[in-house]
């Protein structure tokens, strides 16, 4: 079994605490302030190794060092029977340690940033540490306050004390709550950032794509040398200058109207169709009516894209594809027209459709896939998440 560093740390302090107790209690010395310092060791370690932030990590030092001193002394309330007084006293250490050590873990493991986010919480630590020596003399001050006025067991002896450890676990915890759900919306719309960039990075790569570049171009080769008038190679030209004036036009944007989305499918169609005079057609089964509600930019291009990429086009065989709107989504579908040299599907494209819906609206694609059909349906967005 792999033993993980996180399962050395925990266990290694509880260890220590227990043996601290057991050494203090031989020599007759008060354990209190050893074991303030063993915990306040795990609870920082703990915070710098999960990247918290030197604020967080102040608050996790007062809330397990409160903690720590209540469950340590209702610990010592419970009798373990077979057990000497110094045994029962470092199992009880032993045992507070592992449950301070583990909760406060899963805290910033749950929240622990990565990458630019962690460089720049590591950085916090240099900017911000003399909150942490504050933090470290406060709690000092606290437990030799109780040293000094109490020889027994603090919860039993003083109800006013015990209000006041209450009301700071609760405060602390408050913070740390809030803490994580700040943490949570960060994690959130860095996520969303993230697969926003990546989306514009493709749907860009589509149309600059050298492939792309060069079947066009052949094309417009095609249309000059094959005595195609001005007029049709000026406007495939333009064609292509409208479809990367919309790319560049929508950049940065999460969503667009769908009309706009649609329009530029067709221009995008207009082009293919061109390259592929037979074995190809696009049909909309729907009206510029229908068309309202938004949508992620470059979707439908990349659908179509897609469909073209892993079918063959032959005019014995025609590939088709469909677009329909169907309860609130979009469907777009096509036949399967296996290649006799299958393209390999990597599934990205797919895959930052799916990411960019998840993000902005919290709803899914439906990809369904037969040995005759191939369909994605995508959900047509309204005005009130833009």
């Amino acid at each position: 079994m792999k033993i993980r560093p996180i399962d050395g740390i925990i266990h290694g302090f509880a260890l220590m605490h227990a043996a601290t107790t057991i050494l203090c209690t031989l020599s007759g010395m008060p354990d209190s302030m050893p074991l303030t310092i063993l915990t306040m060791a795990l609870a920082v370690l703990i915070c710098y190794r999960e990247n918290l932030t030197v604020e967080i990590t102040v608050m996790a030092l007062i809330l397990v060092n409160t903690l720590g001193f209540i469950l340590g002394n209702i610990g010592a309330l419970i009798p373990l029977s077979g057990f000497p007084a110094i045994w029962q006293h470092a199992l009880s250490t032993f045992a507070v340690t592992e449950i301070l050590g583990w909760s406060l873990f899963l805290f910033a493991h749950r929240f622990a940033p990565g990458g630019a986010a962690g460089y720049e919480r590591k950085q916090n630590w240099y900017r911000n540490a003399s909150w942490l020596v504050i933090a470290i003399a406060i709690v000092f001050g606290i437990r030799l306050y109780i040293e000094a006025n109490y020889t027994g067991n603090l919860l039993m002896e003083n109800s006013g004390a015990v209000i006041i450890l209450v009301v700071t676990t609760l405060i602390c915890l408050i913070f740390m709550v809030n803490f994580a759900l700040q943490m949570q919306r960060e994690v959130s719309a860095q996520r969303s950032r993230r697969h926003q960039a990546e989306f514009n990075y493709m749907t860009l790569k589509n149309q600059i794509n050298p492939h792309f570049l060069f079947n066009s171009l052949n094309v417009l080769d095609s249309i000059i040398q094959g005595g195609g008038s001005r007029e049709e190679a000026s406007e495939y030209v333009q064609k292509m200058a409208a479809l990367y004036r919309y790319v560049l036009k929508q950049e940065g944007k999460r969503l667009v109207p769908m009309k706009e989305e649609v329009e530029f499918a067709r221009t995008y169609q207009e082009l293919i169709r061109i390259r592929f005079p037979e074995g190809l057609a696009f049909r909309g089964l729907f009206s510029d009516e229908d068309l309202y509600g938004y949508m992620v930019p470059g979707t439908l291009q990349l659908l179509i894209e897609n469909a073209i990429k892993h079918n063959a086009i032959s005019a014995d065989n025609p590939l088709v594809v469909t677009s329909r709107i169907e309860d609130g989504a979009i469907v777009v579908q096509n036949n399967r027209i296996p290649k006799l040299t299958p393209v390999s599907s990597t599934g990205i494209g797919l895959q930052y459709i799916r990411n960019q819906y998840r993000d902005i609206a919290g709803k899914e694609i439906l990809v369904q896939e037969t040995d005759h059909s191939f369909s994605v349906t995508i959900p047509i967005l309204h005005e009130s998440i833009v």
